[in-house]
């Protein structure tokens, strides 16, 4: 299927002093809207009484605009007096996006939510289609969906307390009040979830009626007599469209508060313990080494889109991962050191068959415009650039406690989980218990049994720095692809590689001179001058495994009961397609790698997706993305093939 096109932008009147869309002939908001915003629907969905009591809190929202309603409950929430540790998640769909200026000028409007709102518009993201995870503050987070109303609630997968139904008005806009809309509003809705809106009109009041909702009318605002409010006590039981075999989302929740053990000190781990930390969980990181001692601890990573010419899952994962670890490293470079240099990146094309690519990539517009450029010798992405790897994990671990040990087996008992390990000492500990466990040690994985019928795979690589370049040398002042790379790295000197060969589970791989050399000429293929001023004897060579999966997506996600799939699925080597069960997953299992050599960008993402998995809050990707991730999609694939022994 072609990409999407881009998401068309909000063309906007101002003059009436309020911001008023010429696609909707419709005002965003009154002149005081912050007022009418804390009227209908604040107060229509009981905040004051709601907050306080709660240890999560979802609230979806049809129609973003300007962003006030989510800015003013979030102005709510601050004040609260809450539960320690509580948090706050937003869900909103918006077809035609702000403009970051105009969205400026919007805000202009409400000085007493100024902070705020700088904070939001520090993060805004570009007008490019699917979703877009927005971390607003310690305890508050925005799920942004940019595209068509539908097609943004039916792919969504999440449970939602309160909605703030506030499209343009039904007469403008009536796609966003179909009863389709309203059914997957109730969907996605929590029993006893509540909504608010200032429409009382007939055709939204049976939509929502025959979605299950009750319907109250309640004083208007202003010049508008009434409004609605109601909720739903009984939602459809299933919240997510996936397949069956996929369905484990909602198997076990855990709530803020709840122990996390994670295994694994690279980019896989750091994200999680990130995540989690945000998510309000206690993780704890488990591995034998130091912290990025593994393919994160190279001189330099390259923070660059792997683009799809087709609309697919896996597309849709790269552009939103590539787009959110970039948000998140600004995030970071505010708070610590220089993590990142946007430093730009060259996407060059070893042969003719690669330039027909490249150039299909342009012509599909597969990122926003001016975040791919045409150039000289390919596509150059100037938001892409170099991370220091090793900084980049240390500033995701942060504070969390961190465990030098090997584990050897992970027990369940009395539904906590109790982690067999060995110290540096030699002594075998293992007394601490944990509400869930998440495996993030690569292809080290597959040394726990629960793991082993996925099929992950080492791969070597060797990477040269050379850190002391001649002073003839040409400066690289951007990175460059080409099937190897060359970047100069964050402390100096130039990165080049990098190699791939196959490892075997437990093998630690070697640098070879062969392998320096293999380098080199690599670089000759793009940069000839740069290449002729490398010598092999001089570089710092580094070789460590990468994990890999057999479809080069990361496996994200809970790890399945085998058997349970071995016993109820096995129709599908029939061709049976209908009559099954959901999915079931080992309780307080989760799992992330098979990153290759892409974990720096989506580590972070595959992440944030498994704790929403965990707590069941809206998830960061659609529902075909979180298949395409799932750990249980090898085997499903492998029960689907046709049986070639006749």
């Amino acid at each position: 299927m072609p990409r999407k096109k881009h998401i068309e932008q909000a063309k906007l009147n101002w003059n009436t002093g309020a911001p008023v869309s010429r696609q909707y002939n419709d005002i965003y908001f009154s002149n005081d809207g912050v007022a009418e915003s804390d009227h209908v629907f604040l107060r229509g969905n009981a905040f004051a009484e709601r907050f306080p009591c709660a240890s999560t809190f979802s609230i979806g929202e049809l129609g973003f605009g300007a962003g006030l309603n989510i800015l003013a409950a979030w102005d709510e929430w601050r004040r609260a007096h809450k539960l320690a540790g509580a948090k706050l998640r937003f869900f909103s769909v918006e077809y035609f996006p702000l403009s970051h200026d105009d969205l400026e000028r919007a805000h202009e409007k409400w000085p007493a939510l100024s902070q705020l709102s700088s904070r939001l518009r520090a993060l805004y993201p570009p007008p490019h289609p699917g979703f877009h995870r927005l971390e607003l503050d310690d305890d508050v987070s925005l799920t942004l969906f940019y595209g068509d109303v539908v097609t943004g609630l039916e792919i969504a997968e999440g449970e939602i307390d309160a909605w703030f139904l506030d499209g343009f008005a039904p007469s403008q806009n009536p796609d966003m009040w179909s009863p389709k809309v309203m059914q997957n509003v109730a969907r996605l809705s929590k029993p006893g979830a509540t909504y608010a809106t200032f429409t009382v009109a007939g055709a939204v009041r049976r939509a929502l009626g025959e979605a299950g909702f009750t319907i109250e009318r309640r004083p208007g605002y202003g010049a508008k007599r009434e409004m609605l409010a109601g909720k739903i006590d009984t939602p459809p039981q299933d919240q997510t469209q996936r397949s069956p075999w996929f369905n484990t989302r909602g198997k076990a929740r855990l709530k803020p508060g709840c122990s996390v053990a994670i295994i694994g000190a690279g980019i896989a781990g750091a994200s999680l313990t990130h995540a989690l930390r945000c998510a309000g969980f206690k993780p704890t990181v488990f591995d034998a080494d130091e912290p990025a001692s593994g393919a994160s601890g190279n001189p330099a990573g390259l923070i660059m889109p792997r683009l799809d010419v087709e609309d697919s899952p896996q597309g849709r994962f790269h552009d939103a991962a590539y787009l959110y670890t970039l948000r998140l490293l600004n995030a970071l470079d505010a708070q610590a050191e220089k993590l990142f240099n946007p430093c730009g990146v060259t996407l060059a094309a070893p042969d003719a068959s690669g330039q027909e690519r490249l150039s299909k990539l342009l012509n599909a517009q597969a990122l926003p415009h001016g975040w791919m450029k045409p150039d000289t010798n390919g596509i150059f992405f100037p938001q892409a650039g170099v991370v220091s790897p090793s900084r980049f994990v240390r500033a995701l671990l942060g504070d969390a406690p961190f465990i030098k040990a090997k584990v050897n087996a992970i027990d369940r008992h009395d539904g906590c989980f109790i982690l067999q390990t060995t110290g540096q000492d030699g002594v075998t500990n293992g007394s601490e218990t944990y509400d869930a466990v998440v495996l993030a040690n690569g292809v080290d994985a597959l040394r726990f049994y629960q793991a082993r019928s996925l099929p992950l795979a080492g791969s070597a690589g060797q990477i040269d720095w050379f850190r002391d370049m001649p002073t003839s040398a040409p400066l690289l002042k951007r990175a460059i692809v080409n099937g190897s790379y060359a970047a100069t790295a964050p402390d100096g000197g130039l990165v080049i590689g990098a190699t791939y060969e196959p490892c075997a589970l437990g093998e630690q791989p070697q640098t070879t001179i062969e392998s320096t050399l293999a380098n080199i000429d690599a670089l000759a293929q793009f940069a000839p001058e740069m290449a002729n001023q490398l010598q092999a004897a001089t570089s710092h060579p580094r070789a460590s495994v990468r994990c890999v999966t057999p479809d080069q997506m990361p496996v994200a996600g809970p790890l399945p009961d085998w058997s349970h799939y071995g016993a109820v699925y096995d129709g599908l080597r029939h061709g049976v397609t209908t009559g099954f069960s959901p999915g079931d997953s080992q309780p307080g299992l989760y799992i992330l790698s098979g990153l290759g050599s892409r974990g720096m960008v989506t580590a972070p993402l595959a992440a944030a997706a498994i704790v929403a998995e965990i707590t069941g809050e809206v998830a960061p990707i659609d529902y075909k993305v979180a298949e395409a991730l799932h750990p249980a999609r090898f085997f499903i694939r492998n029960l689907k093939r046709p049986n070639r022994s006749h």
